[in-house]
């Protein structure tokens, strides 16, 4: 027993002494150290050169974990890894030697190859390979092995700068060197190397030298081997809620570990900000971390075995000549740590109490509704009632609106809220001609026993005041019962807006009555297809002064924008002229609203004047008229529409018998309704002036000539109709040597008593050749024309001073126009006289 102990205790000094000379002091071992890297890891196993040693217990090989081997340990056993555990070694001396030289027994003696030499800025280095790695020199003042050259197995040489400089070297995991730069890359980590180990000098000037250097002094190779800096985590309460210790994750920054939490607890990176609850977060190296959960979570958490996602370990190892004078080499061994893991816990327990809330009917003491909450002890709680509560088709208010609070102890708290029955009261406002609504309802709630009142309020529709009508449904006020109350209130509004707009009434002869036209505005209400539009009537009527002369009924939905009415001719006379008014009668005005600017109209009103307008060219140059054709009222303005005519009087110049002259009328008419006008003018003369052949109308003893249209021109000015008409005598045809006048139509027919050569006599009035010297009256009438039914009676005396021929009777021989003298002076008739003439026609006709 005293051996036992006493190997245990020798073992225990070499084990600490090696891990703290090579992992805890992080001191290089010197460069003929041969033990490798051993360490005890987080759970306590034990490891060398990045393998797992094994141990011997009840017979089986188990993972040597350090504090048991101490206790359990088999007496001489040797420490192996997985490819020595069929080797044994015996006795304490072999036991201690080969735990301590585990590395060496294991291991072959490197194969060392030699690629030449290198030569780069003057420096010149082996290329080498141990083992098929890249390896450099680490001591230049002596001899280059050549290939194949004996060489100890390789053991690792803990030295940072050594290791820094294989990382970023040539080859290295960060090589600062380009693919192009091999031969700079190989000469400049040889030299560096050799420096490190032998403190060489050469080569500092070289390129990326100094760089390389810098990585030596001040670079950083990773350290991914994981751990935490607490690993269990003390829980204490802050604030609502569980909250653990901070661990830090030390490892390098490149590496990182998931970590798995459950659905009611919190992972914090405070190094980041980044909260997750219920998933996986990853943690880098160097990050801080803490776990926080409710106060009502009970929970033993352990992370688990923790994995970091980097786990190579690089190792610079190095290898000396066997029992020769050679370099030593070096190179960087990089390997995976199978067995690097980690992890931590935390326990959490459950700190809640529950507050139990009910809600109760004041009268009944029945429970309406409850809940449970889950509370932290010693925190603050305040509850409020519902806003209301719906027990079936019933529904509660609280009785008042007081929260209760309080800090919850360690006993359940139970808090009652107690409520009243409500009743809704509903006002609902109605078109009581469509029965739709035509104001969003009121509607507000009451408990039994609260007092209310209601009245129908005064209601607008853009112009329109609602008429309040009726009520029904509930009283308009009283206390609240069991029931919920509803009062509808109806109203209406006019069917239709109404207006005139224009009257116009129109000249017309009196017998046929005066056209009247009447213009509406109406603006409807309500849709035409509602029953009061087809009933509720309106009278439109026109009025003499105070008696009606007409009118029209019609219902709403007939009622129309235009209406014709007509003056009848019982209330009329020729020329007659009166005011008219147009007025709606016979409604009921909550039906019809009239607008008071357009509520009746009035203008006057004409008959047609009728009149004869007589003239002469002695009293005037023109003939002319205005009469009135329309009158035109509106709210606003009054307006007046006429037409007038006019033609231009000219004399009948004293004329010889025998001869012709023009007579026409130049007419000119406007209307200013756009009115049309058809004249027809006579020519009025004695019969006894007219041809024999001719034929005219003839009255007693006189004969009507009718003057033809003969140019005829019509525009418009705007809504003014404009003619310019003109009126000539009809076109006669004289005959030769006879002077008979024939018409246009007498020579169409052929007629008969055409002897001669006929010769155009234009438009013309003449008067027989033997005609009675003397004044005539002519006249030009018309029939009644224009609106106004007017006749024009021009009248003119026609002078015939003086005969064609001259003859023995005449008055006027010295005026006369045409004087016949026989052919022979002494006897003008040879064959006697003619037949009716005495010896004095001789006489008189010798005597001119």
């Amino acid at each position: 027993m005293l051996l036992k102990k006493t190997l245990l205790i020798f073992l225990s000094l070499t084990l600490f002494s090696l891990l703290f000379t090579i992992q805890r002091d992080d001191r290089p071992i010197e460069s003929n150290q041969t033990l490798g890297s051993l360490f005890i890891n987080e759970d306590g196993f034990l490891v060398m050169g990045g393998q797992s040693l094994y141990m011997k217990v009840s017979g089986d090989y188990e993972k040597a974990k350090f504090d048991k081997l101490l206790n359990d340990g088999d007496i001489g056993q040797t420490l192996l890894t997985k490819n020595e555990i069929e080797k044994k070694k015996k006795g304490l001396l072999s036991l201690a030697f080969d735990f301590i030289s585990l590395k060496k027994a294991d291991a072959a003696p490197p194969k060392i190859t030699y690629l030449g030499k290198i030569n780069y800025g003057g420096s010149v280095v082996g290329k080498f390979k141990v083992d098929g790695k890249i390896a450099f020199c680490f001591q230049h003042s002596k001899p280059t092995p050549g290939t194949g050259a004996k060489y100890d197995e390789s053991v690792p040489y803990n030295n940072e700068k050594v290791q820094r400089a294989l990382y970023y070297g040539w080859g290295g995991q960060e090589n600062i060197f380009k693919s192009s730069e091999e031969d700079l890359g190989i000469v400049v980590t040889s030299l560096v190397l050799d420096r490190i180990y032998s403190n060489g000098g050469s080569g500092k000037n070289l390129k990326k030298y100094d760089e390389l250097w810098d990585k030596v002094i001040n670079g950083e190779v990773p350290d991914n081997r994981t751990t935490f800096s607490k690993r269990k985590l003390a829980v204490s309460v802050k604030g609502n809620k569980q909250v653990t210790e901070s661990t830090t994750f030390k490892s390098h920054k490149s590496n990182s570990v998931n970590i798995k939490v459950p659905s009611n607890v919190t992972i914090i990176n405070e190094s980041t900000g980044k909260k997750i609850t219920g998933g996986k977060m990853i943690v880098h190296g160097n990050e801080r971390i803490r776990l926080e959960a409710g106060m009502g979570v009970g929970l033993n958490y352990s992370t688990g075995d923790l994995y970091g996602s980097k786990r190579e370990r690089y190792q610079p190892l190095i290898t000396k000549p066997v029992g020769g004078n050679t370099q030593v080499l070096g190179m960087m061994d990089v390997y995976r740590d199978p067995d690097d893991k980690t992890s931590f816990t935390a326990k959490f327990e459950v700190r809640q109490k529950k507050i139990n809330v009910q809600h109760i009917d004041k009268y009944s003491g029945e429970v309406l509704g409850k809940e449970s909450y889950t509370r932290n002890i010693g925190s603050s709680y305040s509850f409020a009632p519902k806003a209301s509560i719906t027990k079936g088709k019933e529904k509660f208010i609280p009785v008042d609106l007081k929260k209760k609070t309080g800090t919850l102890g360690n006993k359940d708290v139970t808090i009652k809220f107690y409520y009243n029955l409500e009743r809704s009261i509903n006002v609902n406002y109605f078109d009581d001609r469509t029965g739709e609504k035509i104001k969003e309802s009121k509607n507000y709630k009451k408990v039994r026993g609260e007092k209310y009142s209601e009245k129908h309020p005064s209601i607008k529709s853009g112009e329109y005041k609602y008429r309040y009508v009726r009520t029904d449904g509930d009283k308009e006020s009283g206390t609240v019962g069991s029931k919920n109350i509803t009062i509808n209130y109806y109203y209406d509004k006019p069917l239709a807006k109404l207006g005139f707009e224009k009257l116009q009434i129109y000249t017309a002869q009196w017998e046929k009555g005066l056209p009247v036209k009447v213009y509406l505005s109406k603006k409807l209400n309500y849709k035409s297809s509602l029953k009061d539009m087809a009933d509720k009537k309106i009278t439109v009527g026109l009025y003499r002064g105070t008696t009606k002369v007409t009118s029209k009924t019609y219902t709403a939905k007939e009622l129309p924008k235009k209406i014709d009415m007509t003056v009848p001719a019982k209330y009329l006379n020729v020329n007659d002229k009166a005011l008219y008014a147009l007025k709606f009668t016979d409604f009921n005005k909550n039906d019809f609203k009239i607008d008071a600017a357009a509520s009746t109209l009035s203008t006057d009103g004409y008959a047609a004047s009728e009149k004869t307008i007589k003239a002469s060219s002695s009293k005037g140059n023109e003939l002319s008229y205005k009469g009135v054709v329309m009158t035109e009222k509106t709210p606003t303005t009054g307006k007046v529409y006429y037409e007038r005519l006019a033609f231009p009087l000219k004399k009948i110049e004293k004329k010889k018998t025998g001869y012709g002259f023009m007579r026409e009328i130049d007419l000119h008419y406007e209307n200013e309704i756009g009115g049309s006008i058809k004249p027809s003018f006579d020519f009025e003369v004695p019969t006894r002036l007219v041809d024999s052949y001719l034929t005219y109308k003839k009255s007693g003893n006189r004969s009507l000539i009718t003057m033809e249209q003969t140019e005829a021109l019509n525009k418009k000015q705007g809504e003014t109709s404009v003619y310019d008409l003109m009126y000539e005598l009809p076109h006669v045809n004289v005959e030769r040597h006879t002077g008979n006048l024939f018409s246009d139509q007498q020579v169409n027919d052929k007629d008969k008593r055409i002897s001669y050569e006929l010769i155009d006599g234009r438009r013309k009035f003449y008067t027989p050749i033997w005609s009675d010297l003397g004044n005539y009256d002519t006249k030009i009438k018309s029939k009644p024309m224009g609106v106004n039914l007017v006749k024009t009676e021009v009248t003119e005396q026609l002078e015939l001073y003086a005969s064609m021929y001259a003859h023995m009777d005449s008055k006027t021989i010295n005026q006369d126009e045409v004087l016949l003298k026989p052919v022979y002076a002494e006897n003008p008739f040879p064959n006697g006289l003619p037949e009716g003439w005495t010896k004095k026609d001789l006489d008189w006709v010798m005597s001119r």
